[in-house]
């Protein structure tokens, strides 16, 4: 039986064979476009536009307690004929620090730092949505949250 070792390596081997010398796979249609907002610095003693996981201090449409912020990126995702996603970084304005992620709308949010965790200045997030809800051609709209502390 193959070790999991060589059927990557021969995994491996036939991607890269494909794209060196196979055919080409083009996608035929528009390409997927992706539209992000400057940040938006919401500070205390505004209200909270979400929920935040894991802070149960931090709650929708109630004033954000003394010394938290919480920054926002509108995102509008253009569905082509191959879905694709945006990278965008989250930055806490000055010593503060990253304490919880949320999305609303179309748009989800994915942390991609493997060491996302509070204390950060910064989180690197991956904007996405549900290639089952949006079609080709259609947009898919949200807004992206990071809160600091």
């Amino acid at each position: 039986m193959p070790s999991h070792r060589s059927i990557r390596t021969a995994a491996c081997a036939v991607a890269a064979s494909l794209a060196l010398g196979g055919p080409a796979l083009a996608a035929s249609g528009p390409d997927t476009t992706i539209a992000v907002s400057p940040r938006i610095v919401v500070s205390a003693p505004a209200t909270s536009p979400v929920d935040f996981p894991g802070v149960s201090k931090v709650r929708a449409g109630r004033p954000l307690p003394r010394g938290w912020v919480a920054i926002s990126r509108d995102v509008r995702i253009t569905r082509g004929a191959e879905a694709a996603y945006g990278a965008l970084r989250m930055t806490c304005p000055g010593a503060k620090t990253w304490r919880s992620g949320a999305s609303s709308g179309a748009v989800g949010a994915t942390i991609l730092d493997r060491n996302a965790r509070a204390g950060k200045h910064s989180v690197l997030v991956m904007a996405t949505f549900s290639t089952t809800q949006v079609a080709i051609g259609q947009v898919a709209a949200g807004t992206i949250y990071a809160l600091c502390r």
